[in-house]
């Protein structure tokens, strides 16, 4: 009797070892190289941060919190960003993140009847936007 007991405990491990043996052949890590820089200081709209040496001229950057800027002052340690949004929500040594983009805005038959800021986020409780793409503001 100890014999079936040992047994099925076999056939569980086996079928447990089995399931992660198989979980662990599928299993892709998705990893995401990201640049992250810090907030050195805040004034009256505007900020300095560190730690961004690939951040192009008026891309966008995201900081804690729902605010965003434009990096305009680029130096070899430190760049200067134009805050989108309230400054006192920051403070020296939040992190901040590149986001590749420039300023856009969503186009598209979406947009109809929405009511967005200056930024393209909705304001009329409709929820987010849908508008799959995207266009520059500044445009030849």
């Amino acid at each position: 009797m100890a014999d079936q007991g040992n047994e099925g405990l076999e056939t569980v491990f086996s079928a447990a070892f089995a399931g992660m043996r198989r979980a662990r052949e599928n299993f892709t890590p998705r990893l995401t190289v990201r640049e992250i820089g810090t907030v050195l200081s805040v004034g009256t709209g505007v900020a300095t941060v560190s730690g961004l040496p690939g951040v192009g001229f008026e891309e966008l950057v995201q900081f804690p919190r729902g605010v965003s800027g434009i990096a305009f002052n680029l130096s070899e340690d430190h760049i200067g960003v134009v805050l989108l949004g309230d400054y006192r929500r920051l403070q020296a040594g939040d992190k901040v993140l590149r986001t590749g983009r420039v300023m856009d805005v969503a186009v598209g038959e979406e947009l109809l009847g929405q009511i967005i800021d200056p930024l393209g986020r909705p304001l009329d409780g409709k929820g987010p936007l849908t508008c799959r793409r995207r266009l520059a503001i500044e445009r030849p």
